[in-house]
C-alpha cells in the first residue's frame, strides 16, 4: 500500500493501492507539507494540487502538469525544471516588481493582441477571456510598460526560484560545468 506522509509529523495524508504518482495526482489533492522527496512523479497530473511546504527534493517531475499547483514554500532544486514550460503552468503567486514585469510582458508578447494590456492596465478587462495565459502569477497593473521580455529562459528559472525560496544548487553546478 503507498502512503504519502506529512515531512514534519509522519501523519498520513493519503494512502491507496496505486502507485504514488496516481495517489498524488488526484484532482486538486491538498498534499500541502507532504514528504515526496525521491518520489516518481514523473507524468502525474498535479495540476491545482496544494504542494505548499510540500518536501520535493529528488521528486522526478518530468512530463508532470503543476498547473495551478501551488508550491509556496515546498522543497525544491533548480535542476527539476526541465523547461520554462514546467515552471510557466505553477501558480507562482506573488512575486517582485522586476519578475512581476517581466512575466507580465512574457504574456504581452505571447499575446494575439498585446495592446489588450496597456487596455488592462488603464483599467479594462483582462487581456485573457478566450486565451490560454503563458503564465500565472498575480499581476500588478500599476507595473506595466509595454516593452519586450529581457530575461534568458535560464536567468528567469533561476531568478524564481532563488525569489520563492526554492534551492539553486542545480544552478550553480551547471553555470560551472558551462564555463
Amino acid at each position: 500500500m503507498a502512503q504519502i506522509k506529512n515531512r514534519w509529523t509522519d501523519k498520513v495524508i493519503c494512502e491507496g493501492e496505486q502507485p504514488i504518482k496516481e495517489l498524488a495526482g488526484k484532482n486538486r489533492a491538498d498534499l500541502s507539507g507532504a514528504n515526496l522527496s525521491g518520489a516518481d512523479l514523473s507524468g502525474a497530473n498535479l495540476s491545482g494540487a496544494d504542494l505548499s511546504w510540500a518536501d520535493l527534493s529528488g521528486a522526478n517531475l518530468y512530463r508532470a502538469n503543476l498547473s495551478g499547483a501551488d508550491l509556496s514554500g515546498a522543497n525544491l532544486e533548480f535542476y527539476q525544471f526541465p523547461s520554462i514550460r514546467l515552471i510557466s503552468s505553477i501558480n507562482l503567486g506573488s512575486l517582485s516588481d522586476g519578475l512581476t514585469l517581466e512575466l507580465m510582458r512574457r504574456d504581452a508578447y505571447a499575446h494575439p493582441k498585446p495592446e489588450k494590456f496597456d487596455e488592462w492596465a488603464n483599467g479594462g478587462d483582462c487581456p485573457y477571456q478566450n486565451e490560454e495565459r503563458c503564465w500565472f502569477f498575480q499581476e500588478k497593473r500599476n507595473l506595466w510598460k509595454r516593452g519586450k521580455p529581457t530575461m534568458k529562459d535560464s536567468d528567469l528559472i533561476f531568478a524564481i526560484c532563488k525569489e520563492k525560496g526554492w534551492g539553486i544548487k542545480g544552478y550553480l553546478e551547471i553555470e560551472k560545468t558551462s564555463k
